[in-house]
């Protein structure tokens, strides 16, 4: 279960951008996790590496759904 310790903060903002929406993505906590450095630079590059891989297609997947019109 998230809770304080064991969770980072996923926030996702949806902003009006021109005649689309702009998404804001921040992912916080890794230093409060009570990781040392090392491990928390780790984790920060392996989360970094999968938000890339999804967020990437994020766009594509909404054209398909309709969320494009």
């Amino acid at each position: 279960m998230a809770a304080r310790g064991n969770s980072n903060l996923v926030v996702f903002e949806l902003v009006p951008s021109g005649g689309g929406t702009l998404l804001k993505f921040t992912e916080s906590g890794f230093r409060e996790r009570g990781w040392d450095e090392a491990k928390a630079a780790a984790q920060h590059a392996d989360h970094s590496n999968g938000w890339d891989h999804f967020l990437s297609r994020l766009g594509a997947y909404a054209a398909t759904v309709g969320a494009a019109r």
